[in-house]
């Protein structure tokens, strides 16, 4: 996969929204539901428009370069197994999290470029 470190500005659609329904039922929580800000509402990512043909051993290295992931999915359709072209990460490190949205939000990869966002309330029923 040949991967453009060059910052690309877009304004995208909403990233609860972007690529549709979800195929798995997991949920990014709420500071609400965590108890605040010393929890995974900071760790925890969504990363939107990424290439179809990206495999889930593909976006654990992107991500795992900057930090030490607890979890990461590639979200895929159920019954066709194809990329829905969006994931989630949950690093372990707050500050991981936050060098991963200030080196990859904006990174060219193929023909899209992707958006990382922090996985907030939005996220619900997404992951």
């Amino acid at each position: 996969m040949l991967i453009n470190m060059e910052p690309q500005v877009t304004n995208g659609p909403n990233p609860a929204t972007a690529n549709g329904p979800s195929s798995n039922s997991r949920s990014c929580p709420s500071p609400m539901q965590t108890g605040g800000a010393n929890d995974d509402s900071k760790t925890n990512l969504i990363v939107n428009y990424l290439p179809q043909n990206m495999t889930q051993e593909e976006f654990r290295s992107l991500f795992g370069s900057i930090g030490e992931i607890e979890s990461c999915k590639l979200v895929r359709d159920k019954i066709t197994g194809q990329s829905l072209g969006y994931g989630f990460v949950n690093y372990i490190d707050p500050k991981d999290a936050e060098k991963a949205i200030n080196t990859l939000n904006g990174l060219r990869l193929q023909t899209k470029t992707i958006k990382v966002l922090v996985c907030m309330y939005m996220c619900v029923g997404l992951w």
